[in-house]
């Protein structure tokens, strides 16, 4: 599993922002990661923004984004709605008794993350546990090519996408500080 972190990592797939507390929750004897997302900003196009089928990213970026970026996307030709969505942070772990994965849990919950459980027991993948914050902004911006927001809101929306995003990321750092990982300065 290690392994498949570092080739990750080197493929660009692995979300950096994360890339400590991965390291860390690897240490633990009877813990390993299977996926996971510090928290991002997304616009999809699609219907309706949890359907995967005829939908697809136009923009993605696990940290605040600037005005400039949010009109780039507004100007860019939808084919069905165009919705704005922030995502806080989730991490998938499996834990290898329910020890661990108690453990887990009530360091994640101490941490604010307080959407976290048990998604399944599974003899091969063991205890899945996930870490989860109840953080998530959903937005329509767009319907074809008929905008919804007027330019005047794009900086508060912006400013609301950002602060939600930002909030996320501070359940993380306290995580960090509960797993003990030192800070950088």
């Amino acid at each position: 599993m290690r392994k498949r972190l570092i080739e990750d990592l080197e493929i660009g797939y692995l979300d950096e922002d994360i890339l400590d507390i991965l390291r860390k929750l690897f240490e633990f004897e009877d813990i390993y990661t299977i996926s996971s997302c510090s928290g991002r900003i997304t616009f999809i196009d699609g219907n309706l923004p949890w359907e995967r089928k005829d939908s697809s990213i136009v923009f993605k970026k696990h940290q605040p984004i600037k005005l400039e970026e949010l009109l780039e996307v507004l100007n860019t030709p939808t084919l069905r709605r165009l919705w704005l969505v922030v995502t806080g942070p989730i991490i998938h772990a499996s834990a290898l008794n329910m020890r661990s994965a108690r453990k887990l849990l009530t360091i994640a919950r101490e941490s604010g993350m307080k959407h976290s459980g048990i998604l399944s027991i599974n003899k091969e993948k063991g205890i899945i546990v996930e870490l989860k914050t109840g953080i998530r902004l959903t937005h329509l911006l767009k319907i074809s090519q008929h905008t919804l927001l007027k330019e005047s809101e794009a900086e508060e929306i912006v400013r609301v996408a950002n602060e939600s995003l930002i909030e996320g990321k501070k359940r993380l750092n306290k995580l960090r500080e509960l797993l003990g990982i030192q800070k950088l300065v």
